[in-house]
Parts: C-alpha cells; sequence; structure tokens
C-alpha cells in the first residue's frame, strides 16, 4: 500500500500481518481524496479506526497540520506509530489505543469543534451488528455538531450493501453525497455554516 500524493507520494507504508485490518482501496483513496480536491494545507483531523494509518497520513502528506488517529487494536496500533516514525511525522500526529466510537477520544482541551475532516474506516461488521450499528451512527451526528469546524467534512467507508441511499439512519439533516466504487460506498457528510 504506497501514499497516493503529495509529499510523501510512491513511499509504501507497513501494515501488520493477517487479515484483521481492513485498508481502504488505493483507487478508492484515490477517488475520495481526488473527490476533496487540494482541501489539505493546514487542516486538522480526526482519523477514526485508523488499521495501518493510511487516510490520515495521506491527508499529512496533502499539508494537513494535525492528525489524532484512534485504534483500537493493538497490533495495527504498533504498525500505525512505526509508519508515522518511518515517515517523520509524528510532532504531526497523536495516536490513542482507544476506542474510536468513544466521544471522550474525540475532543480537544478546548472543547470546541476543532477537525476540518473526520474519516470513519469502521470494520463492516459493525454495520451488520444490531448493538453497533446504531452507535456508529449516532457516533456520525455528535461528530458533525461537536468535532467539525463549520464546513468540515466527514467521511464514512462501508459496503454498498450495509448502508443504502434511502436508509433511514442517514436521515440525519446534513448536507449527504454518497458515491460508490466497486465494494466501496463513501459518504460525504458537510457541515453547514451556522
Amino acid at each position: 500500500m504506497r501514499i497516493i500524493s503529495g509529499e510523501f507520494r510512491g513511499r509504501r507504508l507497513a501494515a501488520p500481518k493477517g487479515f484483521d485490518t481492513r485498508p481502504m482501496l488505493g483507487r478508492v483513496r484515490e477517488a475520495v481524496f481526488s473527490a476533496l480536491g487540494e482541501t489539505f494545507q493546514d487542516a486538522k483531523a480526526l482519523d477514526l479506526f485508523s488499521g495501518t494509518g493510511s487516510l490520515g497520513i495521506e491527508m499529512i502528506s496533502r499539508g494537513a497540520s494535525y492528525v489524532r488517529f484512534l485504534e483500537r487494536d493493538r497490533a495495527a496500533a504498533d504498525v500505525l506509530l512505526s509508519n508515522l516514525s518511518e515517515f517523520g511525522v509524528t510532532e504531526r500526529s497523536d495516536v490513542r489505543k482507544a476506542d474510536a466510537l468513544d466521544p471522550r477520544n474525540w475532543a480537544d482541551s478546548s472543547g470546541e469543534p476543532w477537525a476540518d475532516f473526520v474519516v470513519m474506516d469502521p470494520p463492516y461488521p459493525f454495520l451488520r451488528d444490531p448493538e453497533l450499528r446504531p452507535r456508529v451512527f449516532q457516533a456520525v451526528i455528535q461528530l458533525v455538531n461537536e468535532i467539525l469546524v463549520a464546513d468540515g467534512i466527514l467521511i464514512l467507508h462501508t459496503h454498498p450493501r450495509d448502508v443504502r441511499a434511502d436508509d433511514p439512519a442517514l436521515d440525519m439533516g446534513f448536507d449527504l453525497a454518497r458515491r460508490e466504487y466497486g465494494n466501496s460506498a463513501i459518504f460525504y457528510v458537510q457541515k453547514s455554516q451556522d
């Protein structure tokens, strides 16, 4: 897996052994970042379910000034820390080995909205589990309302079958766009200016 563009273009990311971590495919990452354009200069981001850090490190490569990574799996978090060190960007990042759906891990010390971007790439089983699915969508609402700055964007990656375009869970009152790329559905949720 390689960084697509920016300062670290073409550099390879390490990944943990096994199949527990499911990184977003390169062509899907490329489509996501193409859709967002050149909006990352000095941006701050929250990368939930970070895995190896491919999304957050891609943002740093494109000019983001800070990314907070949340990854509960210890092996994945250790690889993520190694990737950040290898790329020399530990000072522009914060890794928390913690639950990505716990709001206590999102806020900064000011308690004010701080993130220009939030990336959510939960394991596919989360959206198939009757207990975890509502937590994911509740997190989306809370992240948009409390963590994103005005005009900030939340990106949610799912399997296309797990969330339909007309899914009642998406009736959140936000500007929402959906794009499909093979076995990936990407939802872009934008926080409007107050």
